[in-house]
């Protein structure tokens, strides 16, 4: 996997093939997601600051492009 880095925010991968970890977003709060190992149980994480969790990629990306995180 190639990241290529054009800002100070780095794009955190949540859920890989080489583990089979998986995540979703906290329905509550776009900021946090869980993780859950093969096997394991779910753990409540949140993304690092100016950041927010964005299902379509399993990453925490700049809050301001997760749909998630817009207010109506």
């Amino acid at each position: 996997m190639a990241l290529i880095l054009m800002s100070p925010v780095i794009a955190v991968p949540v859920s890989t093939a080489a583990t089979g970890a998986v995540a979703w977003a906290d329905p509550q709060d776009c900021h946090r997601f869980y993780e859950c190992p093969v096997g394991g149980k779910p753990v409540l994480k949140t993304c690092g600051p100016g950041t927010a969790f964005q299902a379509k990629t399993s990453v925490c990306d700049y809050q301001y492009l997760v749909e998630s995180c817009w207010r109506h």
